[in-house]
């Protein structure tokens, strides 16, 4: 028999261009009565339940455990056809009947019910394995979800809202502290190592001799190793639905892909390998004295209610510059204050206004006794000072 030929268990075989399986099915389908809910097979003209004839509005879907029919009568009437709808009744009648089964009206006036291709995942009518039956609404979420939520979201509002907002408070300043510091350099004499292509100009040569500076690989002949791989191995085959035919008789023609499905197995085999032997590269290692700049102890200053100044650094401004000179790499000021607000005898610090570290100039004018007007946050955060 052809391999497209349709089987004795009603279904068709064939293979698509990825060399992938392709099988059809005919399946019976479902409806469910629009008078009383109850649910009937798809080939049903009346409700089992309480008797309403199928009518053009009903809708076919496919359940989840759905069989392929295999009788041989049920797949001739599968195929015969969709169903016709009586144009006075809208009572549904099969393909092969000439007159309505439900007032007996003559088909040349009916017209056929639809057939329709539905692909996977459509959402119309469910997978083989989904849920049964048309989709249904979107569930609301929970009320405590609900509640959660615009708590977190009023909560975040108000605290913006106390960020943004400014308000002025009268402070009192209570204490002062400044600290300047000088981080220094000495140029002195250092011994140092490097490759003989590697030493700085002005370098004086102390001693120097061959040493290992790398290896190079020289090919060794050959030698048979073990070496693990992976090979994907086939175990099977997935039946996975792609798509389906509405017959419009309340039978689909169900259509599948077997995807092969394979596992990772973990293996050993001989092989030949390339070997190499390492053989030394030298270089000469030089040491040497060299008179240069390097990091010498820094020096500072603090105070409270005096005027900032800075140490005494010892620099030197010798050109060029002498074995023992020093010299100032960077300068560092660091300015504090402490206050409190009118009628809280908290003390609170200030290093920072507006994100920028206080200046000496406002330092000078923050003096402990003094009375300002500051700007602070709906969070309580100190903004700014009115310096005006």
């Amino acid at each position: 028999m052809n391999a497209n030929n349709e089987s004795k268990n009603g279904g068709q075989k064939n293979v698509d261009g990825n060399g992938v399986r392709v099988i059809e099915e005919i399946v019976e389908g479902v409806w469910d009565c629009p008078n009383c809910n109850a649910k009937n097979r798809g080939s049903a003209q009346q409700c089992d339940a309480c008797g309403a004839v199928r009518s053009e509005n009903v809708k076919f879907y496919v359940e989840d455990d759905a069989k392929a029919i295999t009788d041989e009568a049920e797949l001739a009437k599968a195929n015969a056809g969709p169903d016709w709808i009586c144009p006075f009744c809208s009572n549904m009648s099969p393909a092969s009947s000439t007159r309505c089964t439900g007032c007996g009206s003559d088909r040349s006036v009916g017209k056929n019910r639809a057939v329709k291709e539905i692909p996977p995942d459509s959402g119309e009518t469910p997978a083989m394995g989904g849920k049964k039956g048309p989709p249904g609404p979107v569930q609301p979420a929970p009320l405590w979800l609900k509640a959660g939520c615009g708590v977190i979201a009023l909560l975040f509002l108000i605290l913006s809202f106390l960020s943004c907002h400014e308000k002025a408070l009268k402070i009192e300043i209570t204490a002062n502290q400044w600290v300047r510091q000088i981080e220094r350099a000495e140029y002195k004499t250092v011994r140092e190592d490097a490759w003989a292509n590697e030493v700085p100009s002005g370098a004086r040569k102390f001693s120097s001799e061959r040493q290992i500076r790398s290896h190079k690989e020289i090919p060794d002949g050959f030698e048979e190793v073990s070496e693990d791989y992976t090979e994907k191995v086939k175990i099977g085959e997935k039946k996975v639905e792609d798509g389906k035919v509405d017959l419009g008789n309340g039978r689909f023609k169900a259509k599948y892909k077997m995807v092969p499905e394979y596992k990772e197995e973990k293996r050993t085999r001989r092989v030949k390998r390339q070997k190499f032997r390492k053989e030394p590269v030298y270089d000469e290692k030089v040491t040497y004295d060299i008179d240069r700049w390097v990091p010498f102890a820094s020096i500072e200053l603090q105070g409270t209610t005096d005027e900032p100044r800075w140490p005494d650094s010892g620099a030197s401004n010798n050109v060029p510059p002498a074995l023992g000179d020093l010299t100032e790499k960077a300068r560092i000021e660091k300015y504090l204050v402490k206050a409190r607000k009118d009628g809280d005898p908290a003390e609170f610090e200030i290093s920072k206004l507006r994100d920028k570290p206080l200046s000496l100039d406002q330092f000078m004018k923050l003096r402990v006794g003094t009375k300002w007007e500051a700007i602070f946050s709906g969070l309580g955060d100190l903004r700014d000072i009115k310096f005006e």
